[in-house]
């Protein structure tokens, strides 16, 4: 069971209680934050060059959280402040990080449910989201969150800080 804290504003899962799967190429592990029938959110680290895994009947949202990478089906170098990057689970991804491992936040939603997106934030208030993702230690909903915290909040919150949140 993950580490939750809950209150009348939300849950929030601590990043230091989430488990690292190892990838089945070896070039990384995956930390899994929530997986429901509605969306699937997880933390990866990107270690070695090699392809990602395909998920049929996902659309997939790929966004930096540290360090840099080139993506095959990418224009330009990613880095933790470029837009987050849609695409459909089968598409062939090649990944390599640039000057030590990256890592990245992943949400992937099943292809006949309703559309979400991840979107940057740099603090906001009023927001009515699914998910926040502390890319740094924020406030969140009143609550402090250490650096990839996640907060599922009850009803609209307010951020301070650098963060993912799942709309």
């Amino acid at each position: 069971m993950l580490a939750q804290d809950t209150k009348a504003q939300g849950t929030v899962v601590r990043a230091s209680a989430l488990i690292a799967v190892p990838w089945a190429n070896g070039g990384g592990d995956t930390r899994i934050i929530t997986d429901t029938e509605r969306f699937r959110l997880s933390l990866a680290t990107i270690a070695g060059e090699g392809p990602f895994s395909t998920f049929p009947g996902l659309i997939r949202h790929f966004a930096l959280v540290e360090g840099k990478v080139e993506l095959s089906l990418a224009a330009h170098a990613l880095d933790a402040t470029a837009p987050p990057l849609t695409f459909a689970g089968t598409v062939a991804v090649y990944a390599t990080p640039l000057n030590g491992p990256a890592l990245a936040l992943n949400l992937m939603v099943p292809v006949d449910r309703a559309p979400l997106r991840l979107e940057r934030c740099e603090g906001a208030a009023g927001m009515d989201v699914l998910a926040v993702f502390a890319i740094e230690p924020v406030i969140a909903a009143g609550m402090a969150m250490a650096a990839h915290d996640t907060l599922f909040p009850t009803g609209p919150v307010d951020v301070s800080g650098r963060a993912l949140v799942v709309r």
